[in-house]
């Protein structure tokens, strides 16, 4: 017992040493994880800033192919009335082309 008492300072050190070891390595390990925690908020922010932007552009090219079909559309209806119109001529001037060559004949 006497022996004890004669050494309790570095009795208490060894035992302090071995406590600041194990608290130590446990604050590495919070740290560690603090840092995984950390990188995968990162990636989250990086990931969601992504879509946000994927979204973005996704919408104005949405928006862009759909106004290309409706102007395709005017223009397809628009090709389609100058068709019609160019038959109804192509007609009229089958009929005076038959007509004048008529009348070219009898003279």
């Amino acid at each position: 017992m006497n022996s004890f008492l004669e050494y309790w300072k570095e009795i208490t050190l060894a035992i302090g040493g071995v406590f600041s070891f194990f608290a130590g390595r446990k604050s590495n390990l919070l740290t560690e994880k603090k840092q995984e925690i950390d990188t995968v908020d990162s990636m989250r922010t990086m990931y969601n800033n992504f879509i946000i932007d994927y979204n973005v552009q996704y919408e104005n090219l949405t928006n862009r192919l759909n106004a290309l079909e409706v102007r395709n559309a005017i223009l397809t209806e628009s090709a389609e009335s100058w068709e019609t119109k160019f038959k109804v001529l192509k007609k009229q001037h089958d009929a005076l082309q038959l007509a004048f060559n008529k009348l070219k004949n009898k003279i």
